[in-house]
Order: structure tokens, then sequence, then C-alpha cells
């Protein structure tokens, strides 16, 4: 027979019983849609974690440290007995790791300090956070510029992405004196909106900032507001005088909490600068050794993190990062995609049933058929192709269905979950976005699976049958009289 001869007897067969096709497509459907709705929605739940992981920062940074971290462990440099510092050369050993592309010390500032800004010092921010990284190391170590540019001398800095939302005006009533950084949420009875943000006072960029700070120094808490000034303190007896010294901020840089607190809100330095600082202020500083408290590490890729914790671990120091976090995240994503799709799974056993039911019943009404297409010499794989085709449209026919209703259901949940129909919801249900989290996904390559996996259960069901018709004696099966 001819392949074409082979298809249209197919269509004829399950033209015949109309009634009892649809029934077992529907039960293909069902099994389709659990299938595929249970492995979007963990395909959805994976995609939140996934923001949640972004929202947490740069997931390739790794925290290094000495003694008393979370590994317990006491720091030896090499099992030589000294303890593992962390210095220049330590650094410097950390860039040579295959798989690091970047590593800066992050050394805190660990006296009080306050900025103003502005004409008369109008505009100011207490306790402000001073961080100094290796600026040369911004590209290296994935740091973003929003604005501006990377210091090139000493006395430029970089400021946060919020630093200038931290200033109040001092001579503004208590009401008008704060600017309310954009992304905020503000909620009434209508429900909660993103706001969209209050212009800074200043422009960091343009203007120049006075950091005042001491051993004994408060943040300028002794000051008074409204256009009284800011004094300084004359803290304990022996304290070292209050010091003011001006930056000029260069360049503005995105939050990363994983890169320091004052990429958010505060000043960014050399090290060299802080250093400086640290020295004007209290110069025995000056006279000890360099070492650092951390030094961040960055990979050049996420899967190089536990490899490189691991060798940075070998030389006699400790580590942090978020990569147990994530590992054991993505398990319990992984495990909970498994369980969603073994539910679907049970639907499309029970459509795997029916169609075998149907094939089966197919073959015992067309014995006499079979057996006068093998009397006018039918090949017996023509007969087998035949049902297995049958069987195999059954599961084809499911599997579209079910694929475009999945379709509709997932979009009609993610709408849901998205506050309702508009505009953007309606797009951003189907492709998502920066911002949206959906909770039914269905990635392109699903709905192929679907509808191949529906094929494939529909000639696997079918496949018994199939082998009774071939071998169903022809003399026997014309003597039929079914």
């Amino acid at each position: 027979m001819r392949f074409g001869d082979i298809l249209r007897l197919c269509r004829q067969n399950l033209f015949r019983r109309k009634s009892r096709t649809i029934l077992t497509v529907l039960g293909v459907v069902v099994g389709c849609c659990s299938i595929v709705l249970m492995v979007s929605i963990g395909q959805g739940i994976n995609e939140q974690n996934e923001r949640m992981l972004e929202s947490m920062g740069d997931l390739s940074i790794i925290t290094v440290y000495t003694g008393g971290g979370s590994s317990g462990g006491s720091s030896d440099s090499g099992g030589t007995g000294e303890p593992a510092k962390l210095d220049d050369k330590a650094v410097e050993s950390f860039r040579s790791i295959a798989g690091v592309s970047g590593a800066t010390p992050m050394a805190d500032f660990f006296y009080s300090a306050s900025a103003s800004a502005g004409a008369g010092g109008r505009y100011m921010q207490q306790y402000i956070s001073v961080m100094g990284i290796d600026t040369t190391q911004l590209d290296q170590m994935g740091y973003e510029l929003l604005d501006g540019r990377a210091p090139l001398k000493s006395g430029e800095v970089l400021v946060g992405e919020y630093t200038a939302y931290g200033f109040i005006d001092r001579f503004a009533s208590e009401m008008n004196n704060m600017r309310n950084p954009p992304g905020e949420y503000i909620c009434d009875e209508n429900g909660c909106q993103e706001n969209e943000g209050d212009d800074p006072f200043f422009d960091p960029l343009a203007t120049t900032f006075q950091l005042t700070t001491g051993v004994d120094y408060d943040g300028g808490m002794s000051g008074t507001m409204n256009g009284m000034g800011v004094g300084a303190t004359g803290g304990s007896s022996g304290a070292s005088a209050t010091q003011t010294v001006e930056y000029t901020p260069v360049g503005v840089l995105k939050g990363d909490y994983n890169k320091g607190y004052a990429t958010s809100s505060g000043i960014i330095m050399s090290l060299d600068d802080l250093k400086k600082l640290t020295a004007k202020i209290d110069p025995s500083s000056a006279e000890k050794s360099t070492t650092y408290n951390q030094v961040l590490v960055k990979t050049a890729d996420l899967s190089d993190v536990p490899e490189v914790e691991a060798q940075i671990k070998a030389m006699g120091f400790n580590t942090s990062s978020y990569e147990e976090m994530r590992k054991s995240i993505e398990e319990q994503s992984r495990g909970v995609q498994l369980a969603l799709g073994g539910i679907g799974a049970v639907s499309f056993l029970v459509a795997a049933i029916g169609i075998a039911n149907t094939m089966i019943m197919s073959v015992a009404e067309r014995t006499r058929e079979i057996g006068i297409m093998k009397a006018l010499g039918c090949y017996v794989r023509d007969i087998r192709v035949m049902f297995l085709g049958e069987a195999g449209a059954i599961g084809l026919f499911g599997g579209l269905v079910g694929c475009v209703i999945s379709g509709l259901v997932s979009w009609g949940i993610n709408i849901f979950a998205l506050g309702g129909p508009s505009p953007d919801n309606l797009w951003h249900a189907i492709v998502g976005g920066e911002d949206v989290t959906r909770v039914s996904v269905i990635p392109w390559w699903l709905f192929l699976a679907a509808v191949l996996f529906s094929m494939l259960v529909g000639v696997i069901a079918g496949f018994g049958p199939a082998n009774k018709a071939v071998r169903i004696p022809a003399l026997d099966a014309i003597k039929n009289s079914e």
C-alpha cells in the first residue's frame, strides 16, 4: 500500500466512530493540559526564584575574610602556622586564580561622618557610609556606572545610586526637607502604585561634598536644623580634632549590596584616599601595616564560584557567598517541578489507557476487514502502520488542542496575577518583563515537547492493539461475522 492510502484509511477509520474518537482525543487534551500547566507553574516558580536571586545583587561575588567566620576554622597560610593576612599580596594571589575576573579590598571607614553640599552646607546627610575600593578594578568587578566616569585622581569619588536622596535641606521645613527616591510603593484605597520619585535637591555630579569626621565625631548630631548650622563635637578628653575634607563626585554607581552598602547610599573612594582620610584624623593608623577586613572576589562565571571558593579556603581564608543558597533554591525548584510534572503525568497515563482501549475496540470491530486486506496481499507492516498511525493521530490532535488550551489558561492566570486585564498586562502575561514575575511560564520548547510526547504516548498505547491485528490469521478473520 502507498503511504497516501494508509493516511486515507486512517482518516476514514477515525471518523467512522466520531464520538469515540472525540472522547479519546478529549482524554489526551486533559492529560496534555495537566502536564503542560503543571510544568508551567514549576517554570513560574523558577522565574520567581531567579528574580529573587537577581534582587540580591551579583551572585558571582565571593567575600573573603580572616578568622571568626561562618566556616569556623582557624586561618592558616599554607600550613606554616602563621595566620593568613588579607593584604595586597593576598589580593594579587586571588586575581591569579583561574576563573577570577577581578578582586578588590573593601575597606570600611570606621568613624562617624557626615556630608554636606551646597552653599553654606545647606544640604546635609548624617552618618553617611564611606567605603574604599580599588577603583582601577571597577570593570573587572562588575561595578556598573549609571552616570559619570571612574575616579582618575585623588579627591575624586563615586556616590551610590540613592546617595543624593539621603540629603536633607537644613533650611526647609520638616515637611519639605526630604526627597523620595523612585521605586517606592505608595498604597491607598485604590491599591498600590510605584512612586516615580522626586528629583534630588542637587546634581551630585555637579556639586562638591564636604565630608566631616573625627575619632569622636558624632555625625553632626550636635548641630541644629533650620539655619542653625552644624557644629563639631569636642568629644571625650584627648580626642582628635574634627576634620573636614572636600571631595568631588565624578560617577554614580548602581546599587548592589553584595558589593557594599555604600553603592546604594554612600561615598566610594579609592583605597589611597581612604587611607589618607584615616591618617588625617588618626595619625597612628598610618604606621600600621596594610591589612584588610575583607576582600571581594568576582568570578568570570557563576559556575566558577564553588571552585574559586575552594581554592581560596585552601589558602587559609574564610569565604562567604550565595552559592549554597542558590543551589538550595534550585534543588527546591527542581523538586517542585518534578512533583507537579508527576501529577500531570498521571492524567497522561489515563489518556494512554483510553487510547489503548479505543484501538483494541477498533481491532475487534475490524477483524473481517483485516482478513480481507491480508487475503488481497496487503503487507503485515502496512496493517501495523495503519493502526499505529491512527493512535498517533489521536495523540497529535489531542496534543495540539491541549497546547492551545494550556496557553490560554496560562495567559488568563498571569493576567489575574498581574492585577487584571490592561494593555500592559495582556502583553506581559505572555512575554514577561524585567520587573514582571509570572505565575505560569510556558517556554516554546514545552509546547513542542508536549505535542511530541502526546504522539509518542499514542503510538506506544496503540502498539499492543496493532500487533494483535497483524497476528490474526487471514482465514479466521474472513470467517468472522462481526
